[in-house]
């Protein structure tokens, strides 16, 4: 850890003689655990720094990026960043006349709605995360060639090539199953880089104009979220035990996306077919193939309330399938489905959902209130989240992340199934 850390501090000083620009956010906040069920328990107290350096070289012939991410969690006792994500973005931006190429690891994030975007299937994400308003634990960046073509002022075709993708972050990396005739370890994959299943691809293209916006996109590309190797576990007739592997399989997603803006309100479709290895749904554990569809409207209430709803639809392909080609019998193959099943988030055949998004300021914008708002029947999520700008860089946030009902008995559950708080105090510069 000393050792990559020292080596990003000479980077930074290597291009700072050149270097127009060098930002940071600080961050210290707690997370506390409030979920009535379990009591109260204290989750996280993490400080985190940020360090961004930007500029230009050889007369703007070339621009640079690069940025870290220095995290240490004070309540773990191995709670300092992974070395695979100290790394944040590295990559060098060169123009041409009509020709822009990205080098490097880089963010991306093609589609045009906010949430849910089945488009946006290029980086990986934090999978366990305690709250979804979180500045660190979102998409991890991909080390990539991103090529962008402008035939006309309005037009953009987008190739962009991951040789190596990373996989989802799944900081624990065996999992106890542990159900009725099922005793097994579920180990994940902790490869960093997926080198043994190399290689993904996505065409895109753009068009903005004052009418609307116009995305069509294709990717064949690796899921970042693993499938279920089954062909190591022992099976006696009755018991199933010994161990379960993950790897990652490949996927198709077409698509495309429209909006346009009518009397001050934003209007947004993206519609997608994706298409997994098992398009026949036989296999347990393999995610589905899916059809999702997201609406998105963006506009502003009365007292000057932005307001911003998705609505997301999502058909599982042949989602029961299994059921017709058991693997081992009806009552472990419904338990192995289940747990599988809410893991790759397509718990039934169909997925709807609405989150709802709504901010304003005060104060002459020192004071920032916002609420997420999640309904997937019959769960409610609540997340408020208030910010007081003490200086103009110097941030106190307060949130939380509340759900109905009670946590997920699920092993292979992704994310905070509990709720919880936060206080954070944030620095800019």
């Amino acid at each position: 850890m000393k050792k990559i850390l020292f080596s990003f501090l000479l980077i930074c000083a290597a291009f700072t003689a050149a270097a127009a620009d060098f930002e940071g956010i600080l961050f210290a906040d707690y997370y506390g655990g409030i979920e009535p069920a379990t009591g109260y328990e204290n989750l996280r107290g993490r400080l985190y720094y940020q360090p961004t350096l930007s500029g230009s070289l050889f007369d703007y012939a070339l621009d640079y990026e690069l940025s870290a991410n220095l995290y240490y969690d004070f309540l773990d006792g191995n709670g300092a960043v992974a070395p695979e994500n100290l790394l944040r973005e590295a990559y060098v931006y060169i123009p041409f006349e009509t020709i822009d190429l990205s080098i490097g690891q880089k963010f991306v994030a093609p589609g045009l709605v906010d949430i849910f975007s089945p488009l946006n299937c290029v980086n990986g994400e934090y999978a366990t995360k305690l709250s979804l308003d979180d500045p660190f634990e979102g998409k991890r960046a991909d080390a990539l060639i991103q090529a962008s073509w402008y035939p006309t002022y309005d037009d953009t075709i987008e190739l962009i090539y991951v040789p190596f993708p990373r996989p989802d972050y799944e900081p624990t990396p065996t999992v106890s199953l542990s159900k009725d005739h099922i005793t097994t370890d579920v180990v994940f994959d902790a490869e960093p880089y997926m080198f043994s299943n190399a290689h993904s691809v996505y065409l895109n293209y753009y068009h903005y104009g004052m009418d609307y916006d116009l995305q069509l996109s294709y990717g064949y590309y690796t899921d970042q979220t693993p499938g279920y190797d089954l062909t190591d576990a022992s099976w006696d007739g009755t018991d199933l035990t010994g161990t379960i592997d993950t790897n990652y399989t490949r996927n198709h997603t077409i698509g495309g996306a429209f909006s346009t803006n009518i009397a001050g309100i934003a209007l947004t479709e993206e519609l997608a077919l994706n298409l997994t290895e098992d398009f026949a749904g036989t296999d347990i554990g393999v995610r589905n193939s899916d059809i999702t569809l997201v609406s998105q409207v963006l506009g502003s209430l009365p007292g000057g309330f932005m307001t911003q709803l998705d609505i997301v639809y999502q058909y599982i392909i042949n989602f029961d399938a299994w059921k017709d080609s058991p693997t081992y019998n009806t009552s472990v193959d419904t338990l192995l489905a289940e747990e599988f099943n809410n893991y790759f988030t397509q718990p039934m055949q169909h997925v709807a959902f609405a989150i709802l998004h709504i901010q304003n300021s005060f104060f002459h914008d020192r004071l920032a209130v916002s609420l997420n708002a999640g309904y997937l029947h019959p769960q409610v999520y609540l997340a408020p989240k208030v910010s007081y700008a003490l200086t103009e860089k110097l941030q106190l946030i307060l949130g939380g992340d509340i759900k109905t009902g009670d946590p997920s008995d699920l092993q292979l559950a992704r994310g905070n199934q509990d709720d919880n708080f936060y206080v954070r105090v944030k620095y800019e510069y």
